[in-house]
């Protein structure tokens, strides 16, 4: 393998990928780009021999792929072809390379890495058997929570109803790694791997009133104080339940995206629908389900509707499974050093790995969903090369390691 040559092949392809403006997790997605990107990617898989599928029939595409017939592997690389709106303009949508950076709107979230998988897939299949027990999924809903089909939790509630797993059970994957960067500084070779990620749960208060004039109207009818109050007392009830402070850094994350009373410009018109919307990212070791049914308690006593539209916990893969320690070795062997395992705050598919037997796991890139995002190229042939030698370890002790391990949720 000529590394130069490597690395220019995974740039193109990145860059192909980056002008295809796949936007969601905005009020004006752009689907049918998000679809272009998806039959961009199945086309070049199957074209050169994978096995792929492409789910396509409904709001968002997916893409899953293997080597031959074997798409029930036990080791699944993940990850997701959309991307936050542009900023300022469309015009980061025309990729550029700039020193040792590339960038562009996806550049770094994470069109590279999937691009980097999709050539190594590729490359690993024309090398020939024996072929390693890992596949690929690709999704298109990823910056939107995945609440949708087909999310990364859809593909894999499908395929358990499919496919078998090398044992005759319902498939599930035994690690399920999430390539979004773990080199955040810009300048990292090695991403670390993270094998505790944070969650995510997005609610919806709603308070209802009485359109009247605002000059006679009771004070109880402004429903402006009442969702400041509210929004009061939510604070206090995740300031009590999670983990907001850390020492290290290690903590929940809790913000109010929006907060919306009335319509602007009329004031003499009270209110008659108040809407409060609440992020939470937690870290695995709170208790998401206790605090919902709090939340619920205090809405249903203040005469508030409660709506829950994603609620998944953190998760953390146990030390011992046997596809992170292979996965550990190969980046070792490839590093020439000992990698670095760490905790990833932003949420990322990880999450819906079966029975939290997921890792995140990529490159380096700086300024995700921001005008200046970018991606360090010379972190991606290390990537390429750590992915053979994990693929490596995993052929060559295939025999001596149980394939579909399931762990308790």
């Amino acid at each position: 393998m000529n590394s130069p040559e490597k690395t220019r092949e995974i740039l193109d392809l990145a860059c192909q990928l980056i002008r295809i403006a796949s936007v969601t997790a905005c009020p004006d997605e752009r689907l049918p780009e998000v679809h272009r990107a998806g039959a961009f990617i199945f086309n070049y898989l199957r074209e050169h021999g994978l096995s792929a599928r492409l789910f396509n029939t409904l709001k968002y595409p997916a893409v899953l792929a293997g080597f031959s017939d074997q798409i029930s592997a036990p080791v699944m690389l993940a990850g997701h072809f959309d991307v936050v709106a542009p900023e300022p303009d469309d015009s980061q949508f025309e990729p550029r390379i700039e020193g040792d950076y590339l960038l562009g709107r996806g550049a770094a979230d994470m069109k590279t890495v999937v691009a980097t998988y999709m050539v190594w897939m590729k490359d690993m299949l024309h090398q020939g058997l024996p072929y390693p027990p890992i596949n690929l999924l690709l999704v298109g809903n990823e910056e939107n929570g995945e609440a949708e089909p087909m999310g990364t939790p859809h593909v894999l509630k499908l395929l358990q109803g499919q496919e078998k797993d090398a044992q005759g059970q319902p498939y599930a994957p035994s690690l399920f790694i999430a390539g979004e960067r773990t080199g955040e500084k810009g300048s990292e070779l090695w991403g670390e791997i993270c094998t505790q990620n944070r969650g995510v749960m997005r609610f919806d208060v709603i308070a209802h009133g009485m359109r009247g004039h605002s000059g006679v109207s009771a004070p109880q009818a402004d429903l402006t104080e009442r969702m400041f109050t509210t929004r009061s007392g939510i604070k206090d009830i995740l300031g009590r339940r999670l983990t907001l402070k850390s020492a290290d850094g290690w903590q929940t994350q809790a913000r109010f995206p929006f907060i919306q009373v009335g319509t602007a410009g009329v004031y003499n018109i009270t209110a008659d629908h108040g809407h409060l919307g609440v992020e939470i990212r937690p870290i695995p070791q709170d208790d998401l389900q206790g605090l919902a049914d709090e939340l619920a308690v205090f809405c249903r006593e203040n005469q508030l509707d409660f709506n829950v539209s994603v609620m998944e916990n953190g998760i953390i893969c146990i030390p011992d499974n046997p596809y992170l320690q292979a996965l550990i070795q190969g980046v070792r062997k490839a590093s020439n050093k000992e990698p670095a395992i760490g905790r990833k705050l932003p949420g990322t598919s990880a999450r819906f790995a079966p029975g939290g037997q997921g890792v995140v796991w990529g490159q380096t890139g700086i300024g995700p969903h921001a005008a200046n995002e970018r991606h360090f190229i010379p972190s991606i042939l290390p990537y390429y090369q750590a992915l053979s030698a994990f693929a490596s370890e995993l052929t060559n002790a295939g025999d001596k390691r149980t394939t579909g391990i399931r762990y308790a949720d």
